[in-house]
């Protein structure tokens, strides 16, 4: 299914939901959350790895806030920047998209959470008819350090 969302500045994102990812990173980040450990990928313990060390980057870490009605930014890497303009660290999900992008952004995040399902994502972000970035995105469902709590890791990989 394909969908567009405007996020809050004026560019547009257009993006689908895939199968499987075509990124290598992407490719490499799925690959190590589908043999994470029996009990799930436990963040202190499984994450960060040095196993993907250098994706590090690419990546966010969410967790949720609010009585589950928002997520915050824990973790974000440098090139995330790319993507929303600005360090993200310690922004709110609700702050990052505009009202109808983050009700949709949200629900599908806590159908991952709840499902436990991995998602893939291709998205282009266009600034009026002007492709601006083309990118994969890969949402985890992942266990908070207590172990019980669920959380999300996001990696965001650019085409160029």
């Amino acid at each position: 299914m394909s969908k567009t969302i405007h996020t809050p500045s004026i560019w547009r994102d257009e993006f689908a939901a895939l199968a499987e990812p075509h990124h290598p990173s992407a490719k490499r980040l799925l690959a190590f959350w589908e043999n994470r450990p029996a009990d799930g990928l436990v963040v202190g313990r499984d994450f960060p790895s040095r196993v993907i060390a250098d994706l590090l980057s690419y990546l966010t870490l969410w967790e949720p806030t609010q009585a589950g009605s928002d997520f915050r930014v824990r973790l974000a890497g440098a090139a995330v920047c790319r993507r929303f303009g600005r360090d993200v660290k310690g922004a709110l999900f609700s702050e990052l998209f505009s009202a109808d992008d983050f009700r949709h952004h949200f629900e599908e995040t806590r159908e991952l959470m709840q499902t436990g399902k991995a998602k893939v994502v291709e998205s282009r972000l266009f600034d009026g008819n002007v492709q601006r970035l083309h990118q994969e995105v890969v949402i985890l469902p992942v266990l908070a350090p207590n172990r019980i709590d669920q959380w999300v890791v996001v990696g965001i990989f650019y085409f160029d």
